[in-house]
């Protein structure tokens, strides 16, 4: 009869062993957050950020920032994320603006840094007016959580009327005082 318990204690054992191996090696979940909107401030500023809390670690993230434009528009972004150690916090592994009418991606953005320090950039000169989103990806490396923050600018790439005025009245009064140093002279 010991030789029946100690058999069914060690098969309890392993089928222990195996479903805690199969939790310690789960899938990677998918953690992204509901949609949000770039946040935009008067003078063309803009900010983006999100948070992963503990206990994520290998879970991935796709977050999207959704944002308008109104008229043709230059776009500059950096996006980053900082950690105590490259084994901690986020890993960055892409950074995109899309359309929002054909889901399409119109420029990936550029790693500058990858470790403790994740820094990416993004520019696009001339942006159409119309909706897009901007798309930021990556990992959780650690048990700790992270956060990531981008910021930037959305400035009109075209002049606004009144910039078209001074420069008429600043061209206008060269003309005059060129003019006025001819007769003078």
């Amino acid at each position: 009869m010991k030789k029946n318990t100690c058999s069914a204690l060690a098969a309890l054992a392993f089928a222990g062993s195996v479903l805690f191996s199969q939790a310690a090696f789960a899938a990677p979940v998918d953690i992204s957050s509901v949609p949000g909107a770039v946040k935009l401030a008067a003078g063309g500023s803009l900010t983006f950020s999100d948070k992963f809390k503990n206990n994520q670690k290998s879970n991935f993230f796709n977050d999207l920032f959704t944002f308008d434009v109104a008229h043709a528009s230059d776009l500059n972004l950096v996006l980053t994320s900082r950690s105590s150690s490259a084994t901690n916090g986020l890993k960055l592994t892409g950074f995109g603006l899309y359309s929002s009418v054909t889901n399409n991606l119109m420029l990936g953005g550029n790693q500058l840094l990858s470790g403790i320090d994740d820094k990416w950039t993004l520019s696009y000169s001339n942006l159409a007016a119309g909706s897009y989103y901007l798309k930021v990806s990556g990992d959780v490396v650690s048990g700790t959580g992270g956060a990531f923050s981008g910021n930037g600018s959305l400035v009109s790439a075209v002049p606004e009327p009144g910039t078209y005025a001074m420069l008429l009245a600043g061209l206008g009064l060269l003309g005059f005082m060129a003019r006025r140093r001819q007769k003078n002279g």
